[in-house]
């Protein structure tokens, strides 16, 4: 653990989550839920090229929490064979994470009953596609650092 962390009273939590990520993912899986059950008859209209999806909220936040599962699970299952992963990964990973779902959650808070965006918003100029690419990007980025730390930290010999 880095001594920033164990010498600051006030990082607890941060060493806590650090330690055990499984229980913040976990605790996302239920958050994500009851947005979705909140933002239910939503529609999402994606332009792929001449494609056009349309797909409500409420699809999106059950994937995500379907996805911050596995997220936890993959972090039990070290846990449980005794392997570690590496701190500084791990941090990398949970910042991300968060970062990546705040655009997420802000372009859907924004959302009026016919899935436009309010334009009483701050950001006027933004679409929610150009909002989504760039939580997305950002998803798969820490996605990348995932799957690094949690192979490292498996196949790696641990004393």
């Amino acid at each position: 653990m880095p001594k920033f962390i164990k010498t600051n009273k006030s990082l607890n939590k941060l060493n806590f989550i650090i330690k055990k990520p499984h229980l913040f993912f976990f605790g996302l899986i239920p958050v994500f839920i009851i947005i979705g059950f909140l933002k239910r008859d939503i529609p999402i209209d994606i332009n792929i090229s001449y494609i056009h999806y349309l797909i409500n909220v409420d699809f999106w936040f059950y994937i995500t929490a379907l996805y911050f599962g596995m997220i936890g699970i993959n972090y039990l299952a070290l846990n449980w064979v005794k392997k570690y992963p590496n701190i500084w990964l791990t941090i990398a990973h949970i910042f991300l994470q968060i970062i990546s779902i705040l655009p997420y959650l802000y372009a859907v808070f924004s959302l009026d009953e016919t899935g436009s965006l309010n334009t009483k918003n701050i950001f006027q100029s933004e679409t929610f596609d150009s909002i989504l690419l760039f939580s997305f990007l950002i998803f798969l980025a820490s996605v990348f650092i995932h799957l690094i730390n949690f192979f490292t930290s498996l196949l790696l010999k641990t004393d």
